[in-house]
């Protein structure tokens, strides 16, 4: 009878030695092998998590903070479908994560047996590499092909960017022997020392051909935009080099990783939805860096520049250009040194200044407005954070309005993350957890009420914080961003009632928050007013907490309404 145990933990072994660190499960019968092959291997950092798309989004997190797959087990059946939106994410926004779901023998497959589906390719195309391993078997020949396809994971999820899954079929017995464990154990001892692996990437020296050089050169009005950008992924160093040689003003989108610096523009989001600035600040060259920018004003730009060249720089492989506008992609890795020899650097500082005088015309527009509100809004919350991030708070920010409003009202930092691949409001929390599980610092989600609804599960994972971790709920009364679609405007080309928009869009919902905290024992903080919100700092809270912040949804509509139309 074949050694399950022998099997797993050398598979196990094999993912250690490739550098992975972090192991995620999810309990189950058929996944014994795996599971107890992660357990007993002491350099494994390991998390127990009941909810199967919970742990896929912590395992998203860690392997966007890391840039290193985490490990996903889990039992046959449904268990590993529960695995999908966060694969999806993961290959839409280039982060490494491994699946390895146990699966029934293929004996038992077609026939009606319980718990038994069919696991081959379950994720269709999603997966960059696919391996059905067949059941276990401890020859010299077979136990090289598995260690090889650990292999294969890693790199296909790191190299390329996004999921790999392994299928693992076991028969009966999955319960390991005495003998079992000493042979297991025998491995471990002897394949590793269990020190850090310091994986070593390749140094290239870049330098663009010709036209680029003369294109870049020639350019008297260059802009810079960054897009989202995992920090494996983030080009933010030859951001910093390249604005400082074109003396060029940057949009830093959230998530894109890049900072709160002089030449990084706040108030873009606000003052380029108008048609006055449009044409006044338009440039002669866009050098776009990481994925595809988000923000209605950045992509409203750049449709309406479409004549204008683009150079887009990407860390990873993949289509990032929604207004099919970009001219030319460079490939360049942030450990790549980018040649700047050739290049003339633009010593006028006028149009630097022209883009920073229209930003600081907004900041002060958008200040007096602020300050004049005397509801509490989402503005007012993002504002306030904005100016608490610094350097040593993760912050992790929900799709749907939150990402939207940190770029309106926020400021830049370089730990800002999105989840803005596939930009589901699912698993955000869990995807925050996996970020601070991968580094120990303090950590604050900011989420709608409908998205920390529909990732609730991440609260009893927060046991393994720690640090503190703050998730702040922006009780809005529902879906709001539904506030800027044309179905919410009552006229007679859209006869829709407001009953019927509100039941079928907003759909505002009437939980308790502060019982969910309860039941997860969690601490529970209420804020409902300006006065309460500027005594919210996050550097007082030493433990996990859900602070509620209830804000006035008509008065932010407003209040975003007045700022864009200037």
């Amino acid at each position: 009878m074949a050694n399950h145990l022998l099997w797993t933990t050398s598979l196990i072994q094999a993912f250690y030695d490739a550098g992975v660190r972090h192991t995620i499960i999810s309990p189950g019968s058929r996944s014994t092998p795996l599971t107890i092959a992660a357990a007993i291997h002491p350099g494994v950092e390991k998390k127990v998590v009941l909810d199967e798309r919970s742990a896929a989004f912590i395992a998203l997190g860690i392997g966007k903070s890391t840039g290193t797959p985490a490990l996903l087990i889990c039992t046959s059946g449904t268990a590993a479908a529960n695995y999908y939106p966060a694969l999806i994410e993961a290959r839409e926004s280039g982060v490494p994560i491994i699946v390895l779901s146990a699966d029934r023998p293929p004996s038992l497959r077609g026939i009606g047996s319980s718990q038994t589906i069919d696991q081959i390719k379950l994720f269709g195309e999603i997966p960059l590499f696919f391996h059905e391993a067949g059941e276990p078997k401890t020859d010299l020949k077979s136990l090289k092909r598995l260690k090889y396809a650990a292999k294969q994971a890693v790199q296909e999820s790191i190299n390329s960017g996004g999921p790999a899954h392994i299928n693992l079929p076991f028969d009966k017995p999955l319960e390991p022997s005495k003998q079992d464990f000493e042979d297991a154990s025998g491995l471990i001892s002897q394949e590793s020392s269990f020190n850090d692996i310091q994986r070593e990437y390749s140094k290239r020296s870049i330098e663009l051909n010709d036209d680029l050089k003369n294109l870049i050169s020639n350019s008297k009005k260059p802009l810079l935009i960054a897009g989202p950008s995992n920090p494996h992924h983030s080009l933010k160093n030859h951001i910093r080099e390249i604005l400082v040689h074109l003396n060029a003003p940057v949009i830093a989108e959230t998530g894109s990783g890049v900072g709160d610096e002089h030449r990084i523009l706040k108030r873009y989001e606000q003052y380029l939805r108008d048609s006055e600035h449009q044409n006044r600040l338009k440039p002669d060259l866009i050098l776009r860096f990481g994925d595809q920018p988000f923000t209605k004003s950045v992509l409203t730009v750049l449709e309406l520049w479409s004549d204008i060249p683009v150079i887009h720089f990407s860390a990873r492989k993949s289509w990032q250009d929604h207004a099919m506008s970009v001219d030319y992609s460079v490939h360049l890795q942030k450990n790549d040194t980018l040649l700047l020899s050739g290049i003339e650097k633009l010593s006028d500082s006028g149009w630097l200044d022209l883009w920073i005088h229209a930003d600081s015309q907004a900041d002060s527009v958008q200040r007096s407005i602020l300050a004049k509100e005397e509801n509490l809004t989402d503005a007012h919350l993002f504002s306030h954070l904005g100016r608490q991030i610094g350097k040593t708070w993760n912050v992790m920010l929900s799709n749907s309005l939150p990402v939207r409003d940190m770029a309106m009202f926020g400021q830049p930092a370089e730990k800002l993350f999105v989840n803005r691949g596939a930009a589901g409001i699912d698993g955000i929390m869990s995807t925050a957890l996996g970020i601070q599980f991968s580094n120990n610092s303090p950590t604050c989600v900011v989420v709608g009420d409908l998205a920390f609804l529909h990732d609730s599960n991440a609260l009893y994972s927060l046991k393994y914080s720690k640090t503190p971790f703050i998730i702040i709920v922006v009780n809005n009364g529902g879906g709001n961003i539904f506030r800027m679609l044309p179905i919410h405007k009552q006229h007679q080309e859209n006869p829709v009632s407001s009953e019927l928009y509100t039941t079928f869009f907003e759909t505002p919902q009437n939980t308790k928050v502060q019982f969910l905290a309860k039941a997860s024992g969690i601490n529970y903080h209420s804020i409902t007013s300006l006065r309460e919100l500027e005594e919210l700092q996050l550097n007082q809270y030493k433990h996990s907490t859900i602070v509620e912040c209830v804000t006035n949804s008509g008065a932010g509509m407003k209040l975003r309404q007045k700022l864009w139309d200037g």
